[in-house]
């Protein structure tokens, strides 16, 4: 995996710190939770270089992206939040910003990464 899209521990700890909590409401493990986050987070890289015309504001590409991996988000926070939903607005509100963040750093890597080919 290239490491310029890496996603920085400091943006998993909140989520695992709510995954804890929600582990003992019968959720699934914080290393399932991390599985789920890393399928998303490939989802969004897929769909960062895929959506990215290189001329619209990166946000707004990554507010496609977003929305092109909802299921990767849903199951994520379906995982979090637990069978009793536990915090599910929170939770979903935090999901959907990580993605956004995350999705804007794909779609600027994948720019620099191309500018640097050629």
């Amino acid at each position: 995996m290239n490491r310029n899209f890496l996603i920085p521990l400091s943006r998993l700890f909140p989520l695992l710190a709510v995954a804890g909590c929600a582990v003992a409401y019968g959720a699934p493990s914080s290393q399932e939770v991390i599985q789920l986050r890393d399928v998303r987070d490939a989802c969004l890289m897929r769909n960062a270089i895929t959506l990215d015309d290189r001329r619209s504001n990166p946000a707004a590409i990554a507010a496609s992206v977003v929305a092109a991996c909802q299921p990767e988000n849903a199951a994520l926070i379906s995982a979090i939040a637990g069978p009793d939903g536990f915090r599910q607005s929170e939770i979903a509100r935090q999901i959907q910003q990580d993605s956004q963040q995350a999705a804007t750093q794909y779609v600027l890597s994948h720019r620099a990464a191309r500018s640097v080919k050629g």
